[in-house]
This record gives structure tokens, C-alpha cells and sequence, in this order.
């Protein structure tokens, strides 16, 4: 009799579950496996990022850098020549249009696969080990089960941690999370909004809340009042070597060091005509290498004094982007204010913010129509409300890094149990492998992780 096929089940349909599914397609097309594709959601490969349709929310890396297959880099410019010649390596699309190309890609694998493809739209509530314990029991919502030889955790982000000032139950007029767009279309949009946060999400919701018209106040606070950088209107991709930059060999495993090694690169680059973003995308293949051989001390240093510095820098606006934040703040549509957020408290049927300024010391009061929390997406497992992620924990089969980054993943993307060692079986790709690689967010990176997943889940099922 011939053995049932491998099941591989994977959790999320967002960027990195799509890449990873459609990666196994692409390398199982002469001998099948069986791929259970689960997801929450109605579409399948959209996820947080690319699940709207409102095309004024831009991708912040250009078109010639974000194919889905790391084997073809221009795998997306092709895809979008057939929506528009004018298109090309240098442009910087909608969000929408990456959404469209995530699902062209998937069915596209699918169709040339010998391998099956099953999509369930379902939450699932637990993965437990099964009675043999060679595989998983997937149970959804509902009480519905499945069977799984692997299981691929790709959650994505979830909400962020609300602040300490804000009296939740108390605020009708607070939004938790700020990728709900339903919420932030609710709001009144003759009332100032105060937006908590200066990175990407703020500046998404911002750009949503102020479609409509150029006539609402918004208030972007945070603690140092950074904003991201602009990219070029014409970027050169990342430089691809294997070598160390000469700069960074030889110097201290500290990230004073490290830093100062940068910042002097990058000075003598501008001093000799060239610009900045050439030594950040330089360091991108460099990353994960220098953060794992940081001491645990030196990398609580870095998030504690350095990423909000880091990030603007690392993680850039698309130029039309920049250019019409830079217009609303010129105008004084939005205003960016540096400081603690102290108090949010009712105020009638509108909130009343209380900052202490970072530059005086000095208290302000904003009274607003809302308040949206865009503080960064919290990783911290054991404060998430999310069924799945408090069973895996409460049974011992993930646990959570030292930096609260995510989860703790070995060099094969296997997910750490509470005994120290990997949970057979069980894998994970998305954000989290922040706490491993710390580049590890982008679309550049995710697929070469999902890629390099695919090789070891196909491998193990085939072999």
C-alpha cells in the first residue's frame, strides 16, 4: 500500500506563509506533498500589510528589490510590465498591487505543483503533539481537527501593548490597533486625531485618517520625535557580498564600536559625493551576522538607546511618501511633537492628552478626537490575547527570547521548548525571527527565509 503523502500545515496566509507555501509548490513539482494553507482571513497571501485596497500606502523598498523568489530578482518588475509599461526597477508601488502579485505568485506555484494545496479559511486555537508524537493535532475554531507531519507557525504582527498612560476601558475614543482601518474611517473627521508613534504605521494611519481632505489637525507624538528618512528617487540595490566591509573587521563586539565604525563610513562616503544609504543598505546582508555575536548586555543597549535612530534610517519612506508628509507638516496640518504621553482621559465625547515635552519639560494639553496607538507591534508572548500563542507557551512547546524580540528559533527555523530544546516539527517564519536575525522584517529577507524553510520542510517530507 502506498504511504499516505506528508502533510506540512501552515498558519497564516499573510507575506511569509504565501512565500513559504508557494516556495514548497515550487519545489515539490514532480513528487507531492500535501500543504494545508490556513488563514483567518477570506484572501489568501495579503496579510496585515497588503490586505487593503487603498493605494495611497505605498511599499517603502522600490520594485527591483522585492521579487518573491530570491532565484529571479526581477520576477516582480516583469509582473508589474504587464500592468504598466511605465513601471520599473525603480518604482515604488502600492501595497495593493504587492498584495495582487502575493496571490499571482501562490496560484501560480500551485498550478505547476504536483503537490496539493488545501486553504482553509479557520483560526486556529491549538497545535499539540499528537498521539504518536511524530506529528500535530491542528484544532480550529469550532472544533474542527486536522493532522500534520510539520506545522509552520507564520503569524505575522499583532497589536501593540496599550501605554500606560491611556485608561482603555475608559476611552471610547481610542483605537488599539492601528491596522484597523474600519475603526480609523469611524473616526470624526472635523476633530483633531492624536496619533501615538512617528514610524510606518503612524504615518499609514495618518495618510488614511487625512485622505478625505487637507483640513484635519494631526498631532504625531513620540518620545524623541523622529520621523523616517526618504528614500532616492533613484536607489541602488543593497551591494551583494559575502565579505565583511574592511570598516567593520577588527573592532570591538560592542555596539559603540559597531556604531562608530558606521558613522565613519558613512561620512567619508558623503565627503567623497556618495550618499549614507549606500553604507545602511550595505550592512543588510551583515546584519544578522553582527547581531548574533553581540553579547545579550550590548544588544539591550542598542534597542534601549539606538533602534529608534536605527530604524529611521534603515527603514525609509518611498519618495512621493516623504514628499507629501513633509508638505502636511509645512502647512501645519500635522504636527510632530517629542515627548511622554502622561494622561489620556476622557474629555466629554472627545480625549484629553496630556504630554510632558521632551525639549522644556514642560506639560501640554491636546484635546482630540481620537487617539490611535502606533507604538510597534508587541512580541511579548505572554502578555498576547491571542488563544494559539497562550496554548504553545502553556504547553512548553515555544517560549520567548531574552529581549522579548519573539520567539527563540534554531538555525533550522524550529521554534525552542521550555526544555532548551527545538520542538521537532514545529517551525516558524515572520517578524519574530527578529530575537535571531534582527533583519528580519522585510520582504528582501523574508524571502530568503521562507525559501530556505521550504528546502528543509520539503526535504524532511521527501526523504
Amino acid at each position: 500500500m502506498q504511504a499516505p503523502p506528508h502533510v506540512i500545515a501552515v498558519v497564516g496566509a499573510g507575506c511569509s506563509g504565501a512565500l513559504t507555501v508557494a516556495n514548497i509548490l515550487r519545489d515539490t513539482q514532480r513528487r507531492g506533498v500535501r500543504v494545508v494553507l490556513l488563514e483567518r482571513r477570506s484572501r489568501f497571501g495579503r496579510g496585515l500589510a497588503y490586505h487593503n485596497w487603498d493605494d495611497n500606502l505605498l511599499l517603502n523598498v522600490p520594485a527591483g528589490n522585492m521579487s518573491a523568489i530570491p532565484d529571479e530578482p526581477g520576477h516582480f518588475v516583469e509582473y508589474l510590465r504587464n500592468i504598466d509599461p511605465a513601471f520599473n526597477m525603480g518604482s515604488f508601488v502600492s501595497r495593493r498591487i504587492f498584495g495582487d502579485y502575493l496571490e499571482y505568485t501562490l496560484a501560480s506555484a500551485e498550478r505547476a505543483s504536483a503537490s496539493t494545496l488545501t486553504r482553509m479559511t479557520a483560526e486556529v486555537d491549538s497545535v499539540r503533539a499528537d498521539a504518536s508524537g511524530a506529528g500535530f493535532v491542528v484544532t480550529l475554531q469550532g472544533g474542527q481537527s486536522l493532522r500534520a507531519d510539520s506545522v509552520v507557525l507564520a503569524l505575522g504582527h499583532f497589536p501593540p501593548r496599550d501605554p500606560p498612560a491611556v485608561l482603555r476601558g475608559a476611552l471610547r475614543s481610542y483605537i488599539a490597533n492601528p491596522w484597523d482601518f474600519d475603526a480609523l474611517d469611524r473616526t470624526d473627521p472635523d476633530k483633531p486625531i492624536a496619533i501615538l508613534g512617528m514610524g510606518h504605521t503612524a504615518l499609514d494611519a495618518l495618510f488614511r485618517l487625512t485622505s478625505k481632505g487637507d483640513s484635519r489637525k494631526a498631532f504625531l507624538i513620540s518620545r524623541r520625535g523622529l520621523l523616517p528618512h526618504g528614500h532616492r528617487f533613484t536607489p541602488k540595490p543593497p551591494a551583494s557580498t559575502a565579505q565583511l566591509p574592511e570598516y567593520l573587521k577588527g573592532i570591538p563586539n560592542t555596539i559603540r564600536a559597531t556604531l562608530r565604525a558606521v558613522r565613519g563610513e558613512a561620512a567619508d562616503c558623503v565627503q567623497a559625493g556618495g550618499d549614507w544609504r549606500d553604507v545602511v543598505n550595505g550592512l543588510r546582508a551583515h546584519t544578522p551576522g553582527i547581531w548574533q555575536r553581540l553579547p545579550v548586555a550590548e544588544k539591550r543597549k542598542f534597542l534601549g538607546r539606538v533602534v529608534p535612530y536605527w530604524d529611521i534610517h534603515r527603514h525609509r519612506l518611498a519618495p512621493v511618501a516623504y514628499l507629501r508628509l513633509e508638505q502636511m507638516i509645512r502647512s501645519g496640518q500635522v504636527e510632530c511633537i517629542a515627548g511622554r504621553v502622561e494622561a489620556c482621559e476622557p474629555c466629554g465625547t472627545e480625549c484629553q492628552v496630556v504630554i510632558r515635552a521632551r525639549a522644556s519639560g514642560l506639560p501640554r494639553t491636546l484635546v482630540v478626537g481620537a487617539v490611535v496607538n502606533c507604538t510597534g507591534p508587541n512580541y511579548d508572548i505572554t502578555s498576547l490575547a491571542v488563544p494559539l500563542i497562550a496554548q504553545l507557551n502553556g504547553d512548553g512547546l515555544i517560549t520567548q527570547d531574552a529581549l522579548k524580540l519573539g520567539l527563540e528559533i534554531d538555525a533550522h527555523y524550529q521554534v525552542t521548548g521550555r526544555s532548551g530544546l527545538p520542538t521537532r516539527g514545529l517551525y516558524y517564519i515572520g517578524p519574530m525571527l527578529k530575537s535571531r536575525y534582527w533583519e528580519a522584517i522585510a520582504v528582501p529577507e523574508l524571502r530568503t527565509h521562507a525559501q530556505n524553510l521550504a528546502r528543509l520542510l520539503t526535504a524532511r517530507a521527501l526523504a
